[in-house]
């Protein structure tokens, strides 16, 4: 039971942040829950309009100490999770508010539809030149 508790939570201070949506914890790879951030650039491929700001808030948001609590792993191994930090206590739904990043709904199935609607009202990141 002990075991289990603790791989259903990971914790770690300023982990590495891949892209708008993905961070490093420890030797975990997190892919945050219901958050889907544009990418960055790989390879040729450029990256997608707003993908360095979203990665940059997510840097800001994961400063000092974070936690992430298990939700699933993806079709590549990866820790989903829904994650908190010094600087708020839902860094997923913060990422959405902000409107650099958009709702995974095929994933989260509206739980952070109010977070998205807020960023639409306010006209932030990507919703400042979506109608």
């Amino acid at each position: 039971m002990i075991a289990s508790l603790a791989a259903a939570i990971i914790a770690c201070t300023a982990p590495a942040v891949h892209d708008g949506d993905t961070l490093r914890c420890g030797s975990e790879r997190v892919r945050l829950f219901g958050v889907d951030a544009p990418e960055v650039r790989r390879g040729k491929t450029p990256a997608q309009p707003l993908a360095y700001e979203a990665r940059d808030e997510l840097v800001r948001l994961t400063r000092g100490r974070v936690g992430c609590r298990f939700v699933d792993r993806d079709r590549y191994g990866r820790f989903v999770g829904r994650c908190w930090s010094d600087v708020t206590p839902d860094v997923n739904a913060a990422l959405i508010r902000s409107g650099l990043a958009t709702e995974y709904r095929r994933y989260s199935k509206g739980v952070y539809a109010k977070e998205e609607a807020l960023a639409r009202e306010a006209k932030r990141g990507h919703w400042a030149t979506t109608p």
